[in-house]
């Protein structure tokens, strides 16, 4: 009942395409029935007026020729209408599956990005979309014509045989069905456990070229070209060899098949002869036992692709099901721009068992800027991952104007949260495109006035497409300098009224760091700004720092009294980084 339960979500969809599914069903019923039963009897009658002793006439041989061409019209008129029905409702339901699983990685927390590999995702979101797709296509197309020829190939052997008094020869064609089910089901689990592992397999090569793609730079100046491919090939040859395993087993069925049913026809021959059966009924019941076993070896074939596609079923699964740990209040909060954050005595541990922070207490006030310091594994990068909920918090609360976050919906806190990063991303497309992020509703002019506010506006104009310049994959026609305005731009359009700056002029050159910190001055305006940098030159515009050494917030005060404490960690850091 559960695997139904589950199989009915993927056919959900099929709502959306009832007409087209009502037709294919039609359709598929009378396919199956001229190829299992009009086909055999239409044979009967034409070779029984055809080689009858006397003469024929002109009429009857006329009528033959047209009665197989009708015959074989309407049965390829109806597996036409059938197959385009079907594609259309499994193109359909693959649009909804994959925006289905797209769906869910959007809402899947942190920690399980950090388990899974980018290729594993792309497989499962493409790869075994389309295999699930194929299994349902496959199905529905052959579920009801095959069965239908079977059941018609069944009618006309019962008929002929019921007009020539003699069920012996029935019973010849008809005991060799049964016996192709055992094959089936033991080469069918067989499909599942191989398909499975080729999957498993397809997801590593998807990983190690997400891999190489993502380090071209490096692995070129390692010289690592050569060590690459080698192990691209190794990958390569596991996948060949689980795709042959599956590919022995696909093929296995159709030859067994053939042999059971050459083997009944044999009988039925020698049968016939002794017996003195009329050539007619012969090729009747010739032309019933082929549509009887060859719709039994398609829907054979079909059995694999069912496997194949369970087992990838079972993957998306498991990404469907996979829980989701930050999630929206029943009875939310609702409200309005937010300015102060609070932490309540907050500890946070990744894995459950070690903590990364330890009894933190902040108040941070509109119009003011805070800036986190220290080492690497602080705790400085946790602090900003818990204010935008991506984890939520052990001990402790946070609270913004004095409502617990877990309170209000992510979607309320994150619009009034702004984050320029170290490395902002930027997608394959127009300098508009990605200013436009930060308020996706904002006209043309709101987003050249903000890139005039970043310092952007300048050499925007000067790109050869002004605003509609491609960027390239993760803006990667841009510089380091240009990159990092587009992600304040997006921060000024956004406008939102707390602002994250990780570590936002970290990896520039003086010039661009020079723009970007004039930028800054302006986007912190009448905001609750939050920085964590390690480049002491931006001090100059906080209010408030807090040294932060394994967890805890060891050190907090004004820049220019902690820097004068010439024995504070904060002094020492600035020392550091001053020989650096």
């Amino acid at each position: 009942m559960n695997k139904i339960k589950k199989i009915s979500r993927y056919l959900a969809p099929l709502k959306q395409t009832k007409i087209a599914l009502l037709i294919a069903f039609i359709t598929g019923i009378l396919y199956g029935l001229t190829s299992g039963f009009g086909v055999p009897i239409m044979l009967k009658i034409a070779s029984k007026s055809l080689f009858s002793d006397g003469p024929v006439s002109l009429g009857v041989i006329f009528m033959f020729a047209i009665l197989p061409t009708l015959v074989m019209a309407v049965r390829a008129g109806c597996g036409i209408a059938n197959a385009y029905c079907i594609g259309y409702c499994g193109q359909n339901i693959l649009k909804e599956v994959r925006v289905m699983v797209f769906d869910k990685i959007q809402h899947l927390p942190l920690e399980f990005f950090k388990k899974r590999e980018p290729g594993e995702l792309i497989t499962r979101a493409l790869g075994d979309t389309t295999m699930l797709q194929t299994m349902i296509i496959e199905v529905s197309q052959e579920i009801v014509k095959q069965p239908m020829a079977v059941i018609g190939a069944i009618c006309a052997l019962i008929y002929l045989c019921y007009q020539q008094s003699d069920v012996v020869i029935l019973m010849i064609f008809l005991l060799a069905v049964p016996l192709v089910i055992i094959p089936v089901r033991m080469v069918g689990e067989k499909m599942r456990k191989k398909t499975l592992s080729m999957q498993e397999d397809s997801e590593k090569i998807m990983t190690r070229l997400a891999h190489n793609l993502s380090a071209v730079q490096e692995v070129r100046a390692f010289s690592m070209e050569e060590i690459e491919v080698s192990n691209f090939r190794k990958t390569c040859d596991r996948v060949m060899n689980s795709v042959m395993k599956t590919v022995k087993y696909s093929i296995i069925l159709s030859p067994i098949i053939e042999v059971i049913a050459a083997g009944a026809v044999g009988i039925a021959m020698v049968y016939t002869y002794r017996h003195g059966i009329g050539p007619d009924v012969f090729i009747a019941m010739t032309g019933a036992l082929y549509f009887s076993y060859d719709p039994i070896k398609k829907l054979a074939r079909l059995n694999n692709q069912v496997k194949a596609g369970i087992a990838s079923m079972e993957r998306i699964e498991a990404l469907l099901e996979y829980p989701e740990t930050i999630v929206d209040p029943i009875s939310p909060v609702k409200v309005g721009k937010l300015h102060d954050i609070e932490f309540d005595n907050v500890s946070f541990s990744y894995d459950g068992e070690h903590e990364v922070l330890h009894g933190v207490d902040l108040d941070l006030k509109r119009g003011n800027t805070y800036a986190f310091v220290g080492s690497s594994g602080a705790g400085k990068t946790t602090i900003i991952n818990l204010i935008l909920r991506f984890y939520d918090v052990t001990i402790g609360s946070i609270t913004v104007d004095g409502i617990d976050i877990r309170d209000m919906r992510v979607h309320d806190l994150r619009r009034n949260i702004s984050i320029v990063p170290q490395s902002p991303t930027l997608v394959n497309g127009s300098i508009l495109d990605n200013i436009l992020w930060g308020a996706p509703w904002a006209s043309k002019s709101e987003v050249i006035d903000a890139a005039k506010k970043a310092r952007a506006h300048d050499f925007i104009l000067e790109l050869e497409n002004g605003y509609e310049t491609f960027v390239g994959e993760n803006g990667a026609r841009l510089s380091g300098g240009q990159r990092q305005r587009i992600a304040l731009a997006r921060a000024f359009l956004r406008d939102a009224p707390i602002l994250i700056l990780d570590e936002a002029t970290s990896a520039l050159d003086a010039k661009s760091e020079h723009a970007v910190h004039e930028a800054i001055k302006d986007l912190i305006i009448n905001k609750t700004a939050i920085l964590i940098s390690h480049r002491f030159t931006m001090m100059s515009i906080v209010d408030q720092v807090f040294v932060l050494d394994k967890g805890r917030i060891i050190e907090r005060g004004v820049p220019s009294d902690l820097f004068n404490q010439q024995k504070s960690v904060y002094f020492e850091l600035y020392q550091k980084q001053q020989i650096s």
